[in-house]
């Protein structure tokens, strides 16, 4: 196997446990626990992009991650271990913030393996924050459940669907 192969399959895999994970939502529904392990891995796999982006040359984008999508992303974590969803969705609001910035940059880099590489844990980043996305909309409309009397559907439901669909063989 060699290096593009692995980093292919390392991507795929990530992401199919991560959609695999999103799927258990209409199910059983995501829960807190999951929730928390997922946002440790986006955790992990942020941390991870880092050394690569330094070999990139793209020092200002390692520190945005280090500085800023980190501590974010770690103040995401508290948040849903605590079970605190109005602190989530903003958590979540902010690191969609700081991620669509360091996605952007990305583009403006020059086209490398490395490069290749951190998209797809960004990627990876991306799809796995829907999980935890999904159970932050499955616990908001439970304190208004009583008021409404009805739970609304996941809007990352589609999304899910076509990242699956995409990852197929």
């Amino acid at each position: 196997m060699n290096r593009r192969e692995m980093i292919t399959t390392t991507t795929l895999g990530l992401t199919g446990f991560a959609v695999g994970t999103g799927f258990t939502a209409p199910a059983c529904g995501v829960s807190k626990e999951k929730a928390v392990k997922v946002a440790g891995l986006v955790i992990e796999l942020s941390e991870q992009s880092i050394p690569l982006l330094h070999l990139l040359g793209a020092q200002d984008l390692a520190t945005a991650i280090d500085a800023k999508a980190i501590p974010a992303l770690e103040k995401l974590k508290d948040a849903l271990a605590d079970a605190d969803i109005p602190s989530s969705q903003s958590m979540l609001a902010n690191v969609r913030s700081v991620l669509s910035g360091i996605e952007k940059a990305l583009l403006n880099l020059p086209e490398s393996p490395r490069l290749i590489t951190v998209m797809g844990i960004l990627a990876s980043v991306n799809v796995m924050l829907l999980t935890v996305e999904a159970f932050v909309e499955s616990e908001t409309p439970v304190a208004s459940a009583a008021k409404t009397g009805a739970l609304k559907p996941s809007a990352n439901a589609d999304a899910i669907k076509r990242v699956f669909e995409a990852s197929r063989p």
